[in-house]
């Protein structure tokens, strides 16, 4: 017969056994997941992996051959910080199933996440992270047996 704290932990390390099984899948999945952005005069087309890496840069039209050396650098750089952003949104959406609901996943990853307006939901966060972990919703530890 096995006791209540014994089925938690087979319960527990079930769990985690599925979410590692979990984002391994994702993580496998992302090596086929290009975001490919078009600058808006369609001098230049940049793709990126879902890590951000620049793996290819296009000429579509000959447009660029008209722009100032310096202009021509701008828009490479625009363009690529830009199919960067959509790499990491693809990536975040990929694990968000996998995250705690209301958790600002971009933010945090890219500095967007800011004190001044507004702390984490972080009574959200750990009634999910108990939630998932315990039989219970309820975050709130039950007191020591004696303590007032």
């Amino acid at each position: 017969m096995s006791s209540p704290l014994s089925n938690q932990v087979e319960q527990a390390l079930a769990e985690l056994e599925r979410q590692k099984a979990a984002i391994d899948e994702i993580q496998g999945g992302l090596h086929t997941v290009y975001s490919t952005v078009t600058a808006k005069n369609r001098a230049v087309a940049v793709t990126v992996d879902s890590r951000g890496a620049v793996t290819a840069i296009k000429f579509p039209t000959s447009a660029y051959r008209s722009m100032a050396g310096p202009e021509l650098g701008e828009l490479l750089v625009d363009t690529i910080e830009a199919a960067r952003g959509e790499a990491m949104a693809r990536t975040v959406a990929a694990f968000e199933s996998m995250l705690p609901a209301g958790l600002p996943m971009i933010d945090l990853l890219t500095g967007g996440a800011d004190p001044e307006h507004g702390p984490l939901p972080m009574d959200k966060l750990l009634t999910e992270m108990f939630r998932t972990a315990g039989p219970t919703d309820d975050p709130t530890p039950s007191p020591p047996a004696g303590a007032h």
